[in-house]
C-alpha cells in the first residue's frame, strides 16, 4: 500500500492543495478552494518532477503552476512547489490522517 502526502498554501486569496498518492503508480491532484483543477499520473519509481497548472479564480484571473519532485524508489521524501508571478515558493506538507483498515472483530460486526 503506498503513502499519501499533501502540501498545502495559501496564493492569492484561494487555497492551493496538493496530494500525492504513491505506489505502483504515483496519482497527484491538485484542489483550489477545495475542487479538484488537475489530475496526473506518473509511471515509474525513479525521482522525477511533475508540474499541473491551474488558473485560480481570482479577479483577475491568475495562473499557477505546481512542481512535484518525486523521490526515488529508494529514499527520499516528496516536496511540491509554487511557481506564481516569477516566484517559487516551497509549499509545506500536512499531516495526512491514517486510514484504518478492518479489524479482525470488525468483521462479524
Amino acid at each position: 500500500m503506498g503513502r499519501e502526502y499533501h502540501f498545502h498554501c495559501e496564493h492569492a486569496g484561494c487555497s492551493v492543495t496538493v496530494g500525492l498518492r504513491m505506489g505502483g503508480t504515483r496519482e497527484l491532484e491538485l484542489l483550489v478552494d477545495g475542487k479538484q483543477v488537475a489530475a496526473t499520473h506518473v509511471h515509474g519509481h525513479h525521482a522525477q518532477t511533475a508540474v499541473m497548472a491551474t488558473t485560480l479564480p481570482t479577479d483577475p484571473p491568475r495562473d499557477i503552476e505546481v512542481e512535484v519532485t518525486l523521490p526515488g524508489a529508494l529514499r527520499g521524501e516528496p516536496a511540491s512547489t509554487l511557481l506564481a508571478g516569477g516566484e517559487r515558493r516551497p509549499m509545506p506538507a500536512r499531516e495526512v490522517p491514517r486510514r484504518s483498515r478492518p479489524t479482525e472483530a470488525s468483521w462479524y460486526s
